[in-house]
């Protein structure tokens, strides 16, 4: 004698099928987009996720740094440079996949404020909605929902404090020595993060759990937080040394490993190993992106962070990380 399955057992049975369904199309589309958008990006993120090939990639290089640097936009601790010179910054990274302790001028911080005031950002980083900082609580009565994050998508690109840390002589030597070669200018985001609830899909979608960017063989990514960001207002966060020290089967996952719940990442690779970066506005810090990292949401006070990102080659297409 057989029985019919009960119907929300079916339903139950039917969802999961679509959702597997929905999973393998969206990569299909996403080896499509790849593939026709620039053929060598496809072939670099199947490569780039595994530890020896970004190795000896970077090993391959032959980048010889300029000498002397007379200026920067960060702040002169001794003489006209950082006390850390871009060689020290550059093998701390190597070593741990991250380095705290830039810290913006004066000038350069109060630029990049300025902007953000009198520029429109984007809610949720939807171009079709633009506003101006100072009337978020009057747009989220409007909408009856939160705003989780604001971008500026590439508007920041045309201020000029921008530009001069794009090109910052200083920078640009830090990330050419930590790649080994001379550094190729990415991408980088002007963007707030704002106290609200964020459900696991949506801390998926901004990257508020661990994961990986991978974006060429080797990048490197400079954070600078234009507001003061404590425990509560959505720090970074890092694993540090999973840059080199990998599980194979999250090497073969890649940026898969953000499906991968945070508190397993912890467990498997030591909470000795977690870092939580804090600092006032202006402070600095640079990571490779590859080393498994995260933001938070932030619970206390809006959190505005600006990121550059460099690499070793030119791409027409490429992932972007919220953080």
């Amino acid at each position: 004698m057989t029985t019919n399955r009960p119907f929300s057992d079916r339903v139950t049975h039917e969802k999961a099928l679509f959702k597997a369904i929905a999973r393998v199309a969206n990569k299909l589309r996403n080896f499509v987009r790849l593939l026709w958008g620039d053929p060598s990006f496809l072939v670099m993120s199947w490569l780039a996720r595994f530890v020896a090939v970004r190795e000896t990639v970077a090993r391959r290089g032959s980048y010889e740094p300029s000498g002397t640097i007379e200026a920067t936009v960060m702040h002169a601790v001794a003489g006209v440079c950082p006390v850390e010179s871009p060689a020290q910054v550059a093998a701390l990274i190597r070593a741990n996949g991250y380095y705290e302790g830039f810290s913006l001028r004066p000038d350069i911080l109060a630029g990049l404020l300025d902007f953000a005031q009198t520029n429109p950002c984007y809610v949720n980083r939807n171009p079709d909605h633009p506003f101006y900082i100072d009337d978020r609580e009057q747009l989220e009565q409007t909408l009856g929902a939160p705003i989780l994050v604001a971008g500026y998508l590439d508007s920041h690109e045309s201020c000029a404090a921008y530009q001069a840390m794009r090109a910052d002589n200083y920078l640009l030597d830090v990330a050419s020595q930590y790649l080994n070669h001379r550094a190729v200018y990415m991408r980088g985001e002007l963007a707030w993060g704002f106290p609200a609830p964020n459900t696991l899909e949506q801390k998926l979608k901004m990257a508020r759990v661990y994961h990986c960017d991978i974006n060429d063989y080797k990048t490197i990514k400079f954070f600078f937080y234009l507001s003061d960001v404590r425990a509560g207002d959505g720090p970074h966060v890092y694993l540090q040394g999973t840059h080199l020290h990998r599980r194979f089967r999250h090497q073969w996952l890649g940026q898969g490993c953000a499906s991968i719940c945070d508190r397993t990442l912890v467990d498997i690779y030591g909470s000795e190993r977690v870092r939580i970066v804090t600092g006032p506005a202006g402070f600095g810090f640079a990571g490779d992106p590859y080393c498994l990292h995260r933001g938070t949401v932030p619970q206390h006070s809006s959190r505005l962070l600006l990121q550059l990102e460099y690499g070793m080659n030119p791409y027409r297409i490429w992932y972007f990380s919220g953080l």
